[in-house]
This record gives structure tokens, sequence and C-alpha cells, in this order.
């Protein structure tokens, strides 16, 4: 357990100032800058970068490591604003990694995901949360399982049409013991995404 909190702390520790500092000085912003986006406005982004395996956790809190590469992540995303700073799409991605036998891991999480954008231009901060489902195979076992992905991204606009930026995502995954299997070796899997993005305003 010491593990977990110590990789918990670390994360808060990571997200919280960069919140903190932005709430502070978003209300400095030009307005006229800032609030270049409002209701109806789309957005499409491409996201790939590196998913990195942390931990397996049992119901019983036991934690186990996974056995795993780190590997590749690619995803598409849509969200449309409801309001200027407040945005509500969908997600659709991949992941692989490996065994130590090379036995390959797929993911594909499906995800809808809403964010709240803090801006100081030509800067935007998304602090999210994204929740779904998560398809995973691995030789013959299929799993559907319950996934949550909070996260955080910090965008350059380059301008009115093109932002890019790099986007920082927990994923934790549920899997229950299914079929005939024991109760204890139901699973919570701890993952990490570091992207890059590309996202196109329409």
């Amino acid at each position: 357990m010491k593990r977990i909190d110590r990789f918990i702390l670390t994360f808060t520790l990571l997200i919280i100032p960069a919140i903190t500092v932005v709430a502070q000085d978003s209300g400095k912003q030009n307005p006229e800058l800032g609030a270049v986006y409002s209701l109806g406005d789309q957005t499409l982004s491409i996201n790939g970068g590196l998913f990195v395996p942390l931990f397996f956790q049992e119901f019983t809190g036991a934690v186990h490591v996974t056995n795993l590469t780190p590997g590749g992540v690619g995803s598409l995303q849509w969200n449309t604003y409801l309001k200027r700073n407040i945005t509500l799409g969908i997600e659709v991605g991949g992941v692989f990694a490996f065994s130590p036998n090379f036995n390959m891991l797929l993911l594909l999480p499906i995800t809808v995901k809403a964010s709240y954008i803090f801006t100081y231009f030509p800067f935007d901060f998304p602090v999210f949360l994204g929740t779904g489902i998560d398809i995973a195979k691995y030789q013959d076992n299929i799993h559907v399982d319950f996934m949550l992905k909070p996260g955080f991204s910090t965008y350059w606009r380059y301008n009115t049409s093109w932002s890019f930026g790099v986007n920082t995502v927990y994923w934790w995954i549920l899997q229950p013991a299914t079929g005939n299997q024991p109760k204890d070796e139901g699973r919570m899997g701890n993952f990490l995404e570091i992207s890059l993005s590309a996202l196109y305003h329409f």
C-alpha cells in the first residue's frame, strides 16, 4: 500500500500546482483573446505517445507488478463546447504492450470525456475525466471492463484553428473475476499515458 500512496501523492503534487497557478492567472488574460470558443464549437484531436504499465492491485489491497513492457498509445477524440471553458466528447483509442514472452496485450478504450479548461492565452490547460469501457485482448482471452481516465493537458494555440500539446492521463481499469475464476483473481489495472496531441478547432 505504501507504493500506491507514494504514487497517488506524486500524481497529486504534479496536478494541483499546475491547476492552482493557472486558476490564479486565468483572470489576468485578455478577455478578447481568451474567449475564442463558445457553445457549439467543436474540436477533433489525434494523440499518440507512451503507455506505462504501473501495477495491478487485488481487491484485498495486494499489489503486483504488471510484467508488461512500456507500450504505445494512440487515440482520436471529438469534443463540443458546452460553455467557453467546458467540453464534452468521445475518445476512442488503442494500446499495445508486451509480456516477458513477447505476447501482445491489446487494449481498446472507448470513453466519454468531460473537460474544464483553464486559459492563459495562448495556452489552454484542460483538466478532464473520461469514463467508459476497455476491451482487452491477451492471447485468447478477451475482457470488457469499466475504466476511468482522469488527467490534464497543456495546449499551445498556434492559431484559431490549431493547437498542439501534451497529455498526462491516469488509467484505472476495473477487471473483476468472471466465469469460473476465483473471486481473488479480480484486478484493478493502473497505467499511465504520456502523449502528444494535435487539436483542430472548427
